[in-house]
């Protein structure tokens, strides 16, 4: 097998590792893991993609599924979040009321 062949084929798998280990850290709400991973990814994606270009296309697919996903897990921590910053908010002002 062509080293070019090779190569192209390592660099799917390893994109395609990064944008699972990402996922399942947005998965599992491990934003300290989903940044680390997250600080690298355009700079990889972007050298692919220059390296490799359209032999990437299946690739690609998966991978905008899997941010799809991605975004979907970071605006449902993000409601809950609101949420539980009002519910917080709420209680102090009751709690500051009660004080009184």
């Amino acid at each position: 097998m062509p080293e070019s062949v090779v190569s192209l084929e390592k660099k799917k798998i390893q994109l395609l590792a990064h944008s699972k280990n990402m996922l399942n850290a947005a998965k599992s709400e491990d934003w300290e893991q989903f940044a680390a991973l997250d600080t690298v990814w355009l700079s990889m994606l972007q050298s692919a993609v220059e390296e490799h270009g359209n032999q990437l296309e299946h690739v690609i697919v998966q991978i905008l599924q899997d941010n799809q996903t991605i975004q979907a897990c970071i605006a449902d921590s993000q409601k809950r979040m609101a949420a539980e910053m009002q519910q917080n908010t709420h209680a102090t002002t009751s709690l500051k009321k009660y004080l009184k």
